[in-house]
């Protein structure tokens, strides 16, 4: 397997850089490290839960995995005593960005490491069912048959603002499913992955139910526990750390003021921005869920977290001794641990989501076949294009002909200094001005041999749809469902089997 350094990939943010590297330089805004030694000490010093609160805990989550298609089997250790590893996403259509099924192997890796080490855990994925911005959840995007980026969409908009929960997928999603599997190349798998589709995103639905049963399905046998956080037992359980939140306001909105300021002086950014009317809490207004300024709070009201507050309401319901954070969430913890230590909910630690792309065979012979690697990738189109021309048409005549032409004109140096030193600047300018001229004739002539050469044309859009598609990183991007029409159910336990837990560089899978 192939491991990139997070330094070497673009837009990763310096805080989860340092983080990554070496926690003690920012101890200040992370209480406990992520090594696997801290996480077990937490699972040891954490309160345990009351009887009562596990037993309707367990009761809400066996309810949610049998609506689902699941079993209650994984929730029960819950009531027992099990801790839990956790993470969360919203309910992407067809379940989002590859990074969605990274994150549920993370957890279920993580927690299956700390049985192994003596203590019982179980993986929770908490699906975002209260976020109120649809357009996170409404497309996605799949690698098509001919390797080119398809995207796909439903239609949740609506008037009032309303929690992704509430919303319902409309008749449309038939055809977004059948379009999906039109542009997806035909395969032995293309019937069992209509099966999940159909079977998981059905109109009348909720986005939330669907991601739920498709989750189920491809996470089977593997203990993946799924929580939606608007069931009415949950926001019972959830009450009293909001009331909290409501009566401990002030002191809440300084404190992460406070470390905001900190984050900055420090030469980090604030993932999530806030000012003097910062409360971490919503409220519903009849189908609406609206952001609550200072003067509006009221622990009678129907309340809601954001972003920053969520994980600490999220941890007053479970036992929670590691939560699993992408690069985003990583950095708005150092901010929500504000939040945390006000309201005495212990912060657990930290532990970065495993980062990886899958590279295909077929995508792997392109890469040797012009002598590149998944690096170049990173680089762009363009200097892809550039190297497989290079490779192909041997365009160091160019070079030569530079070489030459620099040559040439430095042997003219020594006759013009004699006879007016101030001519050497013409030299100098001369050599700059044939410079650019060939090197604009080369860049020409790689774009014709480009377009000339429909062969690499489609190779080069095959290696950067499926390596760095829209100039981001693949787990950002490309849905499950492009690799499981290729390589079956198989897929995601090859994928459990290959990655590790290892967060400090990003993986590179061959399949």
């Amino acid at each position: 397997m192939m491991r990139i350094p997070f330094g070497n990939l673009p837009s990763t943010s310096t805080l989860f850089l340092a983080y990554i590297a070496d926690w003690n330089r920012v101890r200040n805004f992370y209480p406990r490290d992520y090594s696997l030694e801290s996480i077990i000490a937490f699972s040891r010093e954490r309160p345990r839960l009351e009887s009562a609160h596990r037993r309707r805990l367990c009761d809400a989550l066996a309810e949610q995995q049998k609506a689902w298609g699941g079993t209650a089997a994984p929730v029960e250790p819950l009531f027992e005593g099990a801790v839990v590893v956790i993470t969360g996403q919203q309910p992407g259509l067809f379940s989002g960005p590859l990074y969605t099924i990274l994150k549920a192997i993370t957890i279920i890796k993580l927690a299956h490491t700390l049985e192994e080490n003596g203590v019982h855990a179980v993986p929770v994925f908490w699906i975002a069912s209260e976020d109120h911005d649809h357009l996170e959840i409404e497309s996605t995007t799949i690698i098509d048959r001919d390797s080119q980026l398809q995207h796909l969409e439903v239609d949740f908009s609506n008037a009032e603002s309303a929690p992704v929960g509430w919303l319902r997928l409309r008749d449309e999603v038939a055809g977004t499913i059948a379009k999906c599997l039109t542009a997806l190349p035909e395969s032995e798998f293309q019937s069992s992955v209509k099966k999940v589709l159909e079977e998981s995103y059905q109109s009348g639905l909720s986005p939330v139910d669907a991601f739920g049963r498709m989750m189920v399905k491809l996470f089977d046998g593997t203990g993946l526990v799924l929580v939606d956080p608007l069931h009415p037992e949950l926001k019972k359980l959830a009450e009293p750390a909001l009331k909290n939140a409501v009566r401990q306001n002030a002191d809440i909105r300084s404190a992460v003021l406070s470390r905001s300021r900190a984050l900055s002086q420090a030469g980090y950014h604030e993932q999530v921005k806030v000012d003097a009317n910062f409360t971490g809490l919503f409220g519903y207004r009849g189908k609406s869920r609206v952001s609550l300024r200072p003067e509006e709070l009221s622990t009678d009201s129907m309340l809601s977290p954001n972003a920053l507050l969520r994980p600490a309401v999220q941890d007053s319901i479970f036992p929670t001794v590691a939560f699993i954070a992408g690069p985003a969430e990583q950095a708005y913890m150092a901010q929500a641990a504000a939040a945390y230590e006000t309201l005495r909910i212990p912060v657990p630690p930290v532990v970065p989501r495993i980062s990886a792309t899958v590279l295909e065979a077929r995508v792997m012979r392109m890469l040797r076949k012009y002598d590149m690697s998944f690096a170049d990738v990173l680089r762009g189109r363009d200097f892809l294009k550039r190297k497989a021309v290079e490779s192909l048409q041997g365009v160091e005549v160019f070079d030569a002909v530079r070489d030459r032409i620099t040559g040439e004109l430095e042997s003219l140096r020594g006759t013009v200094r004699a006879v007016d030193p101030t001519l050497e600047g013409a030299i100098d300018t001369s050599r700059q001005k044939v410079l650019h001229q060939i090197e604009g004739l080369r860049t020409k002539f790689i774009n014709a041999e480009a377009r000339r050469n429909e062969t690499l044309d489609r190779h080069l859009d095959a290696m950067a749809n499926s390596l760095f598609p829209e100039k981001k990183l693949q787990e950002r991007v490309v849905n499950v469902t492009s690799f499981l029409v290729r390589y079956g159910s198989s897929f995601i336990a090859k994928l459990q089997e290959e990655l590790t837990l290892d967060s400090k560089e990003h993986q590179v899978v061959e399949i």
